[in-house]
């Protein structure tokens, strides 16, 4: 992780990761979860902007998920 970096977007891929790789449907549905709210977290640590928007855009996209 570099200086500046959010870490909460490679703990939000990861999890997204995980939640396509899950092998029964509990698991799948708390990596989902899981993934939506590191992406919360990673639009909350970025200023009003693009970024943010499409983070918040991606926590939204894992809830669909479930």
């Amino acid at each position: 992780m570099g200086f500046g970096r959010n870490p909460y977007v490679a703990k939000a891929q990861v999890a997204e990761e995980k939640a396509r790789g899950a092998p029964d449907e509990p698991s799948r549905i708390r990596a989902w979860h899981e993934a939506a709210h590191e992406w919360d977290r990673a639009a909350e640590r970025e200023l009003p902007g693009k970024r943010r928007i499409e983070y918040e855009a991606n926590a939204a996209r894992a809830r669909e998920s479930v």
